[in-house]
């Protein structure tokens, strides 16, 4: 039975972690399109930081953060996708549905609206009960947990949509990982080394060197200050890498810029700091350096990426996994850099009950 009110942990204003309170809130109604899902996971992302800390002002408030969900429907409206007792799984983002791009899976570049985030443009994970259009959702197979599920888009989807399809990754290149010890950054490191590729991980950390090498980085360039450059020159011949997959944006762009060699990729996945940053355009002119942006994996991509997940191909790293109401925890945690990979806040935990199938 679908109670009338839930827990979920909103934010009123923007600030430290404090500002994320517990609340009771109505569980919402759903119509048309929409289902409701009882949240089993939902995954920690640095972006969440950014949200809360007021990087993105314009967000609505109050606002229930939490873009990696996963879970299980458990009310539809009449005209959804997705039948009650189907285990679904967030897309993050959510076009208008019926664009090219959005009809290909690839709402994350939806070619009609801005595409909708998760957690920032309407209420996320860090709650009970979740409602939304169906289109927010995908099914999760039957082979993937709903913990595991809740992350695979964010992490390992994004990693492998970055690296292949805007970095044109290729086996034997030399690619550059900035921000390598975070969420994205350890999963790209295992998208790379399963295409074959060399990895070079960057951090600032020197004491996560070898955390990096378990993990399956070829070199490790551990530099507080992030001057890296020099020493991805020294590792490559003095050519540079042939792709940069830069997780951690304006903090280490300009060295990123510097490490790629002439006619070399870099792709930009992520912005730790939220601040703008600076590009000499001399630099891509003189160098033919390919600057590029990404987003999120299409559905396909991550129908792949899951593919692979079941084969044991590539995982999910998982620092750990803690109650909803330990969220204010995980935040400071992060904020604070006393963790690498990703934390799973756990909702409802995971039913036995397989998935269902999409309604008709």
């Amino acid at each position: 039975m679908i109670p009338d009110t839930m827990t979920a942990w909103r934010i009123d204003g923007f600030g430290a972690p404090d500002v994320l309170q517990r609340r009771r809130e109505p569980v919402p109604s759903v119509d048309g399109d929409e289902v409701l899902v009882e949240v089993a996971y939902c995954g920690v992302c640095r972006h969440d930081l950014l949200t809360r800390s007021g990087a993105f002002p314009n967000v609505p408030l109050p606002l229930t953060l939490g873009h990696q969900v996963s879970g299980t429907v458990v009310a539809a409206g009449p005209t959804a996708t997705w039948a009650p007792g189907t285990r679904v799984m967030s897309t993050i983002f959510m076009g208008c549905g019926h664009c090219s791009a959005c009809r290909s899976g690839d709402q994350a570049v939806c070619l009609t609206v801005r595409a909708q985030f998760m957690g920032d443009d309407f209420d996320g994970g860090y709650a009970e009960y979740l409602g939304a259009p169906s289109r927010a959702f995908i099914r999760v197979p039957d082979t993937l947990s709903l913990e595991v599920a809740a992350v695979v888009n964010c992490t390992l989807g994004t990693a492998y949509h970055a690296a292949h399809t805007r970095g044109r990754l290729a086996a034997g290149q030399d690619v550059v990982i900035t921000g390598a010890s975070g969420g994205i950054g350890l999963h790209a490191i295992s998208v790379v080394k399963q295409a074959g590729a060399r990895v070079i991980a960057i951090t600032s950390r020197p004491g996560q060197t070898g955390m990096l090498l378990e993990h399956g980085a070829d070199e490790v360039v551990a530099d507080p200050e992030l001057k890296f450059a020099h020493a991805v020159k020294g590792l490559t011949g003095g050519i540079g890498a042939d792709l940069v997959l830069e997780v951690a944006g304006d903090p280490t762009l300009a060295q990123s810029l510097h490490a790629v060699r002439t006619g070399g990729r870099v792709v930009v996945i992520g912005n730790v700091s939220g601040k703008p940053s600076e590009v000499r355009i001399a630099h891509l002119v003189m160098k033919e350096i390919s600057l590029l942006g990404t987003k999120s994996c299409s559905n396909a991509e991550l129908g792949e990426v899951m593919e692979l997940v079941a084969a044991g191909e590539l995982s999910v790293d998982i620092n750990r996994t803690i109650p909803l109401d330990s969220v204010r925890d995980a935040h400071r945690d992060m904020e604070e850099q006393r963790t690498s990979g990703r934390i799973v806040l756990a909702v409802g935990g995971d039913p036995v009950a397989p998935s269902g199938e999409a309604a008709a």
